[in-house]
């Protein structure tokens, strides 16, 4: 069994370097896109393209083709495809979440069917092996990571808008169904780059599990992005320090320990223990609402629209919207009724 001395002198070696730096990277780009995989309810979504890429995969192993292009390409079409019939709300999200998960499972089954042989590569590809990383991989995975962070930070307050009120965010102009789109193929991009690392299995923990205990400690945006960051690095660095240590699987290892971050979380959520307390404070500017639903904080985004709140999300009906053409003087009818209603300012 190695011990902690060899495992800081095989730093030495550009194998471990790459795959140090590329569970930080791993950890941070997908705990970032995990919190709006997680509010916007689209958890079941990342397992379904995990899969897919799977069967990319298990393709490209099949006919001997590089297994990025095939992997890309897999994940693209099912997050586009899910995306476009949501839009559509042909069905329930989840009938086509299922529908495409089982799909590609079974494309992914039936590649390695006959490719006659379990191989060392679908393992990896599977469950992950991140000290297996070579310096292409860790570029790769370097530069992705920053376009999609780039991306994810630059419409970051549309996608925290659609997310509480798509229909809303609609009406005020902002392009919903593009920047679904993006999140989209964001997700399925973070997913590809991941996947010889953590692998196809577990790469789905590593976006839904640091976010989700992030989601235990705040309501607001930025502070759940920053914990579900450290939870996701400190996961990372220290499944790897256990995994080489111990000779385990590393995205096991990762993933186990970022789940006891979720479970601690869990347990000690100061959010499950004053629930009562956040159910009646508006999440916009966590100050209380009255019982008719109506926020006190003048300051509020949305204080000059009736609205009511639970602890989760914030509805505003369509015809409590204040109209474009609406005179200054409703404006203000509008503002006086809200004030009468909280007790003013």
């Amino acid at each position: 069994m190695p011990t902690i001395i060899e495992f800081f002198e095989a730093f030495r070696f550009s194998f471990m370097r790459n795959a140090f730096f590329s569970a930080i990277i791993i950890g941070i780009v997908c705990s970032v896109i995990g919190v709006f995989v997680l509010l916007r309810g689209m958890v079941f979504l990342g397992q379904a393209i995990a899969h897919s890429a799977f069967a990319g995969a298990a393709l490209a192993i099949l006919i001997n083709f590089d297994p990025i292009i095939s992997i890309m390409g897999f994940s693209l079409i099912s997050a586009l495809g899910i995306g476009f019939v949501n839009q559509r709300k042909v069905m329930k999200d989840e009938v086509i979440i299922g529908v495409v998960f089982s799909f590609f499972m079974a494309l992914a089954v039936l590649f390695i069917g006959l490719h006659g042989e379990y191989s060392s590569d679908i393992n990896s590809i599977l469950f992950g092996n991140i000290l297996l990383v070579d310096t292409a991989d860790f570029i790769l995975l370097g530069v992705f990571s920053i376009v999609i962070l780039l991306i994810i930070f630059s419409i970051k307050k549309e996608l925290y808008f659609i997310t509480f009120n798509s229909e809303l965010a609609q009406i005020s102009g902002v392009p919903v169904n593009l920047l679904s789109y993006v999140f989209l193929v964001a997700v399925s991009f973070t997913i590809s780059v991941s996947l010889k690392a953590i692998g196809a299995i577990l790469v789905f923990a590593m976006i839904v599990t640091p976010a989700a205990a992030a989601y235990q400690w705040t309501f607001k945006l930025n502070k759940m992005i920053t914990l579900s960051a450290i939870f996701g690095v400190f996961s990372s660095i220290f499944g790897l320090f256990f995994s080489y240590l111990l000779d385990i699987p590393s995205g096991a290892t990762i993933v186990s320990l970022v789940t006891i971050i979720f479970i601690i979380s869990f347990i000690f959520s100061p959010k499950r223990r004053s629930m009562k307390k956040a159910i009646t404070e508006c999440p916009f500017c966590k100050d209380f609402i009255t019982e008719e639903g109506r926020c006190k904080n003048p300051k509020c985004a949305f204080n000059d629209v009736p609205h009511s709140h639970d602890h989760e999300r914030i509805d505003i009906r369509k015809d409590n919207l204040p109209h474009k053409e609406s005179t200054i003087h409703d404006h203000d009818d509008l503002n006086d009724d809200t004030n009468n209603k909280t007790g003013g300012n």
